[in-house]
């Protein structure tokens, strides 16, 4: 499997080797990996070569190295596409995938001036935040803060909390039926409280999904900003070409 005279240095061998028995379905979710020290026994590479492949193989979402036990085979990436993201639960459960969502904050505070011009609102116009962690399959995925004009959905605290849509909130109790939505997309680094309630390393890439989204009457009723883990979601998009 390692081939010494090959320009591609050992550790992404030995890498590239686990990562295509992950793909290839040979190592299966939750198989416990060869620790650095069988790795080193096992392939004849240094201690040092067996860190750095197994460190690439964790920060691309392949294994999790739990202190004390070892080194998993994690889920696969989950699939989502930005057209269907705000179905959430829907996404993941047809994937097999387990969803949840947990309030992390709700308050009541004025627009800010980038808020305020997402949403078409002067500045000083009340909002709601909603701050809520996403999960799949128990994991944490991403991180999402809503801002809602006030107005259009007053005392709507009562009805927040865990796992309950807010979309399906708008729909049912303020008759609110959003139908469109603007996104962008970019690469944003983790700072210290994502880092902790994502799970990951401190200043791990992150994608970054800015969305806007509209009623049928062209009212900009939510704006969206979504920090999710890159080592286990891939965000795709699919169109006709007709």
């Amino acid at each position: 499997m390692i081939d010494r005279k090959a320009e591609t240095p050992v550790y992404i061998q030995l890498k590239n080797f686990f990562m295509k028995e992950i793909q290839s379905g040979r190592l299966n979710f939750g198989t416990k990996i060869p620790s650095e020290r069988d790795l080193t026994k096992q392939y004849n590479v240094s201690r040092a070569t067996a860190r750095q492949a197994l460190s690439l193989l964790e920060r691309e979402g392949f294994v999790e190295r739990i202190v004390g036990s070892g080194t998993f085979v994690t889920n696969t990436r989950i699939q989502l596409d930005f057209i269907t993201f705000n179905s959430f639960t829907n996404v993941l459960l047809d994937q097999g995938i387990v969803p949840a969502t947990k309030m992390l904050k709700v308050c009541r505070e004025e627009a800010n001036p980038l808020i305020a011009s997402k949403l078409n609102i002067s500045s000083n116009e009340e909002i709601i935040v909603i701050k809520r962690l996403r999960f799949a399959d128990g994991i944490p995925i991403s991180i999402q803060t809503t801002h809602i004009p006030y107005i259009f959905c007053p005392k709507i605290e009562q009805f927040l909390k865990d796992n309950v849509s807010i979309y399906k909130i708008l729909r049912e109790e303020f008759n609110i039926d959003l139908v469109k939505t603007k996104q962008h997309m970019r690469v944003a680094y983790s700072n210290e409280e994502e880092s902790k309630l994502l799970k990951i390393q401190s200043e791990s890439p992150c994608l970054l999904l800015e969305e806007v989204t509209a009623d049928r009457s062209g009212r900009n009723i939510d704006f969206s900003i979504l920090k999710t883990r890159s080592d286990v979601v891939n965000y795709y998009s699919e169109l006709s070409l007709d």
